[in-house]
């Protein structure tokens, strides 16, 4: 026990002597010299202190650069698991613009819904409290039982005085002859030089004729009139639609891009649109081009002359 005990102290002694303040401060030199020739080319003084605080005050130096690289500069996009320092803010541009969008296109599905319901005469209420009922069946007698309907003495004249007109008028008085359709337009326009590849079928909701033609080819107005609208939709592309007189009405559908705006006169042959194939509903390049006369679809190609496939 007593050696045991001797060495101990021993070895504490030896501790306290290599880390002695004056083994701290005992003072190395450190030299380079030439290989060949034998000259110092590089000498410094240091104790260990100082050699531990050189190798702390590195090491720390490296810790900040390394740190001050990683957070300010791009190039920490190298470093596995991080990305663009722009990627959230772009992420976040594109769904606002995708929201912006989804607006937009559910305004315009609620423009074109609200105006097929006026051109087909259904009637339908615009009270936000009506809207989940349906305009194709009659109200129920809750709802009717709380409607009154009063006039004044000037919507009464107005009223009046609105009837007496030519109502959706464009042309005149005739614009809703009960004349034939063969007997009113002779000079009728071919839209676009080409094949039928879909003909005109009232039985399958099919109203009009679909040709093809060769890539980017002019689609041309088939009478003089007004356009009544010039957009676009998800299902039918850029579409434009003509009011002609003698109440005719053509449409031109599924367009790479419209040349003509809503309330442009056009003359029969006129540049309108070019040939595409835009909207859901197309499948290959063509032009979808119906003739409708009072509200009635009829069959473009017994007014024009136009290549059908089965030489009909």
């Amino acid at each position: 026990m007593a050696e045991e005990k001797k060495d101990r102290i021993l070895t504490r002694a030896r501790l306290r002597k290599w880390f002695s303040l004056k083994k701290l401060n005992r003072k190395y030199d450190f030299s380079m010299s030439h290989d060949e020739t034998g000259n110092t080319m590089l000498k410094f003084r240091l104790n260990l202190l100082n050699l531990v605080l050189v190798i702390f005050g590195v090491a720390l130096l490296l810790i900040v650069i390394t740190t001050f690289i990683i957070a300010f500069t791009p190039l920490r996009e190298y470093i596995p698991g991080y990305t663009d320092t722009n990627l959230n803010r772009e992420v976040y541009l594109l769904n606002l613009r995708a929201d912006s969008l989804s607006r937009e296109m559910h305004k315009k599905d609620v423009y074109f819904d609200n105006l097929k319901k006026i051109v087909e005469g259904y009637d339908f209420a615009a009270d936000s409290a009506l809207a989940s009922l349906s305009i194709y069946e009659p109200l129920p007698a809750g709802v009717t039982d709380t409607i009154t309907l009063r006039k004044s003495v000037q919507d009464s004249l107005l009223r009046a005085e609105y009837e007496a007109q030519d109502q959706y008028n464009l042309f005149g008085a005739d614009l809703m002859s009960t004349t034939k359709p063969g007997t009113l337009v002779k000079n009728f326009f071919v839209p676009l030089n080409g094949s039928v590849t879909n003909a005109f079928n009232a039985d399958e909701a099919h109203y009009g004729i679909d040709i093809v033609s060769a890539g980017d080819q002019i689609i041309n107005a088939t009478l003089d009139g007004t356009v009544v609208f010039s957009t676009w939709s998800i299902n039918n592309g850029y579409c434009i639609g003509i009011q002609h007189e003698d109440s005719y009405f053509s449409v031109y559908k599924h367009n790479a891009t419209l040349l003509k705006k809503e309330g442009d006169y056009v003359r029969a042959g006129e540049a309108i649109a070019i040939l595409g194939e835009s909207g859901d509903e197309a499948t290959f390049e063509h032009l979808h081009f119906e003739l409708w006369h009072n509200g009635i679809a009829i069959n473009p190609v017994e007014y024009m002359t136009i290549n059908q496939p089965d030489g009909k």
